[in-house]
C-alpha cells in the first residue's frame, strides 16, 4: 500500500533527524581510560578563561564580552547585535591562537541574594553602568537562557568547545534550580562540554574545612542533578590545588574530572603542584587555570611565554589531560598579579577577521606556546623539582612529624599546613616516602593540619614554649606521629 506523499515526506524527515541525531552524538566529549575523546580521536583540552558580562534593558539582554577588556572611558559595544559580533571576533582570534575550548566565566556564574531575599537575582549592567539585580524569574528568566544560548551558538561557530562555570552552593535549593534550567536548555548541544560547578571551594565555601563526608554527599547531589538533566554533559569542580584535600578532598568528589588552579606564588610552584597531582589524584584531571603576569617591563614576556610552555609540558607528563591558561585579556582590576595575565594586552589592535570588529590589544608572544603545542609529543618526565618539599625555601622554624595510617604504615604524599597566630600566612609540605615530613615558615607556627587523600584530617595548636632548637639551629616543633583513618565512604572495605 502507497504511504503518500505526507508519508513519504515523514518519512524523511525522521530519517534526517535520526541522522542529526547520530552526528550531534558524534560531537560530544566523553571520557574513556581516563581521557577526553571526540569522534572515537583523543581531545586534550587547551582551554583559555573569558570573562563574559550580562547585558540589560528595559526589553532584552544579551551576552557581553567582559567590560574590563575594553579601555575604561569607553564601551564600544552597547546592543545585542555588536556585543555577539565582538564576542565572535575575540573567539575567532582564541582559535587562530590555538585554544580549542574556553572556560566561560561571569555569566552563568554571578547570581546572588540580596539582603534578606530568597529570590535569585541576576547581576547585569548596561554600557558601562553600575551593576543591578534582576529577578530570576518570568521574562527575565528566558531572556537570560536566551542570551546565553547565543553565547554558545558563537562558540559554535567559532568551533569552540566550552566549560561553563556555574554557582552552586551547599544547602541553597535555588542555585539548584538554575542548574537544572540551565542543563535542561543545553541538554543537546555538544559544544557545551562540561559545567564547573563550584569555583575555589578552599577560598568561597562557607564554613571552611566542611566534613570531608557532607563534602562527598553535597558533590554527589550535584552530580545526580546534571545526569538527570543533561546526560552527556561533564561535571568538574574548580579546586585551588594541594591544600583543598583538608576538605574538599579530589579523591572523595563525584565529578567526571577535576579543575585544579595552581599559581606561582613562589619559584617552581606550579610545576610542584601538578608533579603532585600526577602522584596523588587517580581521578582525571586538568589544569583549569593557571598563568604568570607579564607586562614586558618588570616582567618579561618571554617569561611569561617559558612558564606556560615549562607546564603544559608537565601537565602532559604527569598525566594531566588538559590545560586551561587565565586569561583571554590583560585587565585594570588594580593589582599587577592579576591586571597582566592576559594572552592579549591592551595595547593597539588586532585584525579579528573578515566583517568582525576589530580588538582592542595585541597577542603576546605567550600564545607560541599554544600554537606549537601537540600534546601527542614526547613532553619528558614528571618533574620533581629540587625544591618540592620547601619550594619556600625558608628555614627560620619548622614543624616536623610523621604521617600514618590507622596500622602505623607511612602515608606518603600527606599534606601538612602552618599557619601563623592570626591565620593571616601559612605554608604547607607533603609527607615523604617514610610519612615524615619536615615543614618550614618563617614565623613560628601557631596552628596546624593534616590530611591526605582518602584519609581523615586532623588539627591542633603548637605550644610557644615547645619549640626546641637542634643541631640545624632550627626551632623545631615535634608533632610525632599523625594518625589518619581511612575514609569508609570512600573505601568500604577497607
Amino acid at each position: 500500500m502507497s504511504m503518500g506523499r505526507k508519508g513519504c515526506i515523514l518519512v524523511l524527515c525522521l530519517l534526517t533527524l535520526a541522522s542529526c541525531a547520530r552526528k550531534g552524538a558524534s560531537d560530544w566529549i566523553t571520557l574513556e581510560n581516563g581521557r577526553f575523546v571526540q569522534q572515537e580521536h583523543a581531545f586534550f583540552p587547551v582551554a583559555l578563561n573569558y570573562i563574559a558580562d550580562l547585558q540589560w534593558n528595559d526589553t532584552a539582554c544579551w551576552a557581553a564580552s567582559c567590560r574590563n577588556y575594553e579601555r575604561a572611558d569607553r564601551y564600544r559595544f552597547s546592543t545585542r547585535d555588536s556585543s555577539l559580533m565582538q564576542i565572535e571576533g575575540e573567539f575567532a582570534l582564541i582559535k587562530r591562537m590555538g585554544f580549542n575550548t574556553v572556560r566561560i566565566v561571569g555569566i552563568a556564574s554571578d547570581l546572588e541574594f540580596p539582603p534578606d531575599d530568597e529570590t535569585l537575582h541576576l547581576k547585569a549592567r548596561y554600557g558601562m553602568g553600575d551593576d543591578s539585580l534582576y529577578t530570576f524569574a518570568g521574562d527575565h528568566e528566558q531572556r537570560y537562557l536566551q542570551a546565553i544560548d547565543e553565547l554558545i551558538q558563537v562558540a559554535e561557530r567559532t568551533d569552540l568547545k566550552v566549560i561553563l562555570l556555574v554557582r552552586l552552593i551547599p544547602g541553597k535549593r535555588q542555585y539548584e534550580e538554575h542548574l537544572e534550567r540551565l542543563a535542561d536548555r543545553f541538554k543537546d548541544r555538544p559544544a557545551l562540554m562540561a559545567y564547573d560547578l563550584f569555583n575555589e571551594p578552599l577560598y568561597f565555601d562557607v564554613p571552611h574545612h566542611r566534613p570531608k563526608e557532607e563534602v562527598h554527599e553535597v558533590v554527589k547531589r550535584w552530580r545526580q542533578l546534571v545526569r538527570k538533566h543533561a546526560p552527556h554533559q561533564l561535571v568538574t569542580i574548580g579546586l585551588v590545588g594541594v591544600p583543598e584535600v583538608f576538605a574538599w578532598d579530589p579523591a572523595i568528589l563525584d565529578v567526571d574530572f577535576i579543575s585544579f588552579h595552581p599559581y606561582e606564588y613562589e619559584p617552581d610552584q606550579v610545576r610542584n603542584e601538578i608533579h603532585w597531582y600526577g602522584q596523588h589524584v587517580e581521578k582525571p584531571w586538568i589544569v583549569g587555570e593557571t598563568a604568570i603576569p607579564a607586562d614586558n617591563d618588570s616582567v618579561p614576556y618571554a617569561d611569561q611565554l617559558e612558564f606556560a610552555r615549562k607546564t603544559l609540558a608537565q601537565t602532559v607528563a604527569c598525566g594531566g589531560i588538559g590545560y586551561s591558561w587565565w586569561q583571554f585579556k590583560d585587565v585594570h582590576w588594580g593589582k599587577f598579579h592579576a591586571d597582566h595575565m592576559g594572552v592579549v594586552n591592551r595595547e593597539g589592535w588586532t585584525e579579528a577577521g573578515p566583517g568582525l570588529p576589530p580588538i582592542e590589544g595585541t597577542v603576546k608572544p605567550l600564545v607560541e606556546a599554544f600554537t606549537s603545542f601537540n600534546p601527542n609529543s614526547d613532553h619528558g618526565p614528571c618533574v620533581k623539582p629540587a625544591n618540592y618539599y620547601n619550594f619556600s625555601s625558608l628555614h627560620t622554624t619548622k614543624l616536623t612529624g610523621r604521617i600514618v595510617d590507622e596500622d602505623r604504615k607511612p602515608i606518603v604524599g600527606g599534606v601538612v599546613l602552618g599557619w601563623n597566630e592570626n591565620w593571616s600566612s601559612s605554608y604547607y609540605t607533603k609527607s615523604k616516602a617514610d610519612g615524615s615530613f619536615e615543614l618550614y615558615g618563617d614565623f613560628h607556627f601557631h596552628h596546624w593540619m593534616v590530611s591526605a587523600t582518602r584519609y581523615s584530617m586532623v588539627r591542633g595548636d603548637c605550644r610557644p614554649n615547645a619549640f626546641l632548637t637542634g643541631t640545624d639551629s632550627v626551632p623545631t616543633y615535634y608533632l610525632g606521629d599523625m594518625v589518619l583513618d581511612s575514609l569508609r565512604f570512600v573505601d568500604p572495605d577497607k
